[in-house]
């Protein structure tokens, strides 16, 4: 993914910068005005772009015009710290309207609006002796034992350190199905009733069934209609 930042303000630009990057977005370029944010879109033909709005020269309203009518297709999103100008920049198709300060968050709802999803985030993990990282979306589910949280992969079983709070807030993907479990919800392929009668869910990749608790059963029979 390519992603040309256009702002007249180099803090604003080395933070959204950083965000990408923390995202995995490594292809990014960046422009200080209108007038090289058009150069630069001719010659980079970025993926998507961040425009700002109030800039010398070109404003990014101005710069915005002159690249849609070059590359009418070329995803743009405002990020300025005024709101007043949402409704000329929608005018001029753009993805998204972001309101700086940014948070990661907002970022990702306007990446993924544009169909370009960041690589998924990584965290880091016990291996025997050694310490490795592992993509959030490889993680098949995880349960909370003892002091610390078993992942469970398609083909190993890992030791994480971090709580299972602040593992469900890496990704929107994972679900609480019990207050000591979380599911990737990409993997939830139905529901299983053992002889007790007690619920538990089918994954994908793996024989584990994690028992769902009676708070969490509406959230997760939901989930399981929209497969």
């Amino acid at each position: 993914m390519k992603v040309l930042i256009v702002d007249d303000e180099p803090l604003a630009r080395i933070r959204l910068k950083h965000m990408l990057n923390h995202l995995h977005v490594e292809h990014v370029f960046e422009a200080n005005n209108g007038i090289e944010a058009v150069s630069m879109a001719s010659k980079n033909m970025p993926d998507l772009i961040f425009m700002d709005i109030e800039m010398p020269e070109l404003n990014g309203m101005e710069a915005a015009q002159q690249i849609k009518q070059s590359h009418p297709n070329m995803p743009i999103i405002f990020s300025t710290a005024h709101d007043d100008f949402a409704l000329k920049a929608f005018d001029l198709a753009a993805i998204d309207y972001l309101l700086k300060p940014l948070s990661i968050d907002r970022l990702k709802q306007a990446l993924n609006k544009v169909g370009l999803k960041p690589s998924g985030e990584k965290i880091t993990v016990k291996k025997g002796n050694d310490v490795i990282m592992v993509a959030v979306d490889d993680i098949i589910c995880m349960m909370a034992e003892d002091k610390y949280v078993t992942a469970y992969l398609s083909d190993q079983t890992l030791i994480l350190d971090q709580s299972l709070a602040d593992l469900e807030k890496l990704s929107n993907q994972y679900l609480r199905v019990h207050r000591s479990c979380l599911v990737n919800v990409n993997y939830l392929k139905g529901i299983h009733m053992n002889q007790d009668h007690k619920p538990s869910v089918i994954l994908d990749k793996t024989d584990i069934k994690p028992v769902i608790s009676r708070r969490q059963m509406a959230a997760v029979k939901k989930l399981i209609k929209q497969l």
